[in-house]
């Protein structure tokens, strides 16, 4: 039996991971396992008889050591023997008392030391972080109970720090209500998925809202979660901005739909939509229009007899109703120039029977403007001429464009009506002919009209059976001068 004990003595001498050291009653070595001599970094017999002062400097041996007293431990940063090359090492020096000696334990803490010291960097470089972060950022249990509360949360809700801690967060930051409904609903959520990120209103501490980016992260602990890390990034001032931006831009559309409205006032919709493209030149032949010119008669008169205003506010009203009556008969209108109001049928709204369109219009002026002085008890009056045949079309100009129309049959048109009748629709032949039979005409037979000579017209009375809206009233009129 004492020999087994002797071989397990000598054993675990050797084997154990921790260096032994055997010292007499000098301090000297007298004997180091093999972990020792790792340590070391020495063989036993170069360490036997060496000082222990020697191989642990650091280490200061107890005056005096019986052995009925208990071992005793210390820590210690050791640097090596004299001479050694060894790094330096953190060790737990057990000394035990022996009869004639000592017996010197050394466990290696370096790994566990630096893990240590690697856990409490990483701790303060966290905290550190936590405190200085431009962001507001809570620790809550499962219960939604305040842990943590950095000087962020202090400032962007307005609760200091022990005003926070341990109350709910919900009932801090959320108050009661719809807003209160939703941060519940949004816990829920955290709970169910583990992670939540969204976009949504708190309160601070003197009930003003504050648009927040909240991001909830979970909090685990050997592996189960404990609680959340709540990130509160306020966006107030970006979702102003964001706010400012979008009423911006709303302007912008409505002006922008302002500015195509006014565009179309002056332009067809297919010339429009080529300038807002940036095509500058836009010239076109039509080889069949009919083209109309109206002009008030005698305003020039009840112009210089009124205020400007008042003159103004006429005009606006005959034409605003020359523009709706256009739309209704699908006539596009082209200008107005002074009292004058000039529309063409058939142009960027192609149509086989533009002639009739166009003869309708005149027929509805006629009648809507007469019915308007009689409701504004002045003279308004109509002189409209109509004729038909090609046209070039174009816009004018660079900056202040214009479109407009040229040609023969728009010289004609515009003769026309010069060489009319008062309240009077003065055709040339060739609109006549193609109105046919669906109208009723007076033959104003040959007229001389200036720049073209000889030509035989007529005088649109009204529009046959079944048409009462352009109809009008039938007019009498006397018959124009002709020459053979």
């Amino acid at each position: 039996m004492p020999d087994l004990l002797c071989h397990a003595h000598a054993a675990l001498f050797e084997h154990t991971p921790d260096g032994v050291l055997v010292l007499d009653s000098q301090n000297r070595l007298m004997e180091a396992n093999s972990p020792a001599q790792r340590l070391f970094g020495q063989r036993s017999e170069a360490l036997r008889g060496r000082p222990i002062t020697e191989l642990l400097p650091e280490w200061t041996p107890p005056e005096s050591l019986s052995p009925e007293e208990p071992s005793r431990d210390g820590d210690l940063v050791w640097h090596g023997a004299v001479g050694s090359p060894c790094q330096a090492h953190v060790l737990r020096v057990r000394c035990v008392p022996l009869p004639q000696g000592r017996l010197l334990l050394l466990r290696d803490l370096t790994a566990h030391a630096e893990v240590e010291a690697s856990l409490r960097r990483q701790k303060e470089y966290y905290e550190s972080v936590v405190r200085n972060s431009p962001v507001a950022i809570i620790t809550i249990n499962l219960k939604f109970n305040v842990v943590s509360w950095n000087p962020e949360a202090e400032r962007l809700f307005g609760y200091t720090a022990r005003e926070a801690m341990g109350r709910n967060l919900l009932r801090l930051v959320a108050g009661e209500g719809m807003l209160r409904e939703e941060a519940e609903r949004t816990a829920q959520e955290a709970l169910q998925r583990g992670r939540v990120h969204s976009v949504t209103r708190r309160l601070r501490k003197d009930g003003t809202p504050l648009d927040v980016e909240l991001l909830a992260l979970p909090v685990t602990l050997e592996g189960e979660q404990v609680g959340f890390i709540a990130i509160y990034h306020d966006i107030t001032e970006l979702q102003r901005l964001h706010e400012q931006e979008l009423s911006h831009l709303h302007t912008i559309q409505r002006e922008r739909e302002r500015a195509d409205q006014l565009l179309l006032n002056i332009l067809p919709r297919p010339v429009a939509e080529r300038l807002k493209q940036g095509q500058r030149i836009i010239v076109e032949n039509f080889p069949d229009v009919t083209v109309l010119f109206a002009d008030l008669v005698d305003f020039t008169r009840f112009a210089a007899q009124h205020t400007p205003p008042d003159v103004l506010q006429v005009l606006n009203m005959v034409f605003s109703m020359f523009d709706q009556l256009a739309d209704e008969f699908g006539v596009e209108k082209v200008k107005t120039i002074g009292d004058a109001y000039m529309a063409v049928g058939g142009l960027s709204l192609p149509r086989s029977d533009h002639s009739e369109a166009v003869a309708n219009l005149a027929l509805a002026m006629r009648t809507e403007i007469l019915k308007l002085g009689e409701q504004l008890q002045i003279p308004l009056h109509l002189r409209i001429g109509i004729h038909a045949g090609p046209v070039i079309a174009g816009v004018i100009g660079d900056k202040k464009f214009a479109y407009d129309l040229w040609g023969d049959t728009v010289n004609t048109a515009s003769r026309m009506e010069s060489h009319g009748v008062v309240d009077g629709i003065h055709l040339s032949e060739t609109v006549y002919r193609r109105l046919g039979g669906q109208y009723r005409f007076q033959d104003q037979g040959v007229t001389h009209v200036k720049g073209k000579g000889p030509m035989r017209t007529y005088l649109l009375l009204g529009a046959g059976e079944g048409d009462s809206r352009a109809a009008g009233d039938v007019l009498a009129f006397p018959a124009m001068r002709s020459t053979s």
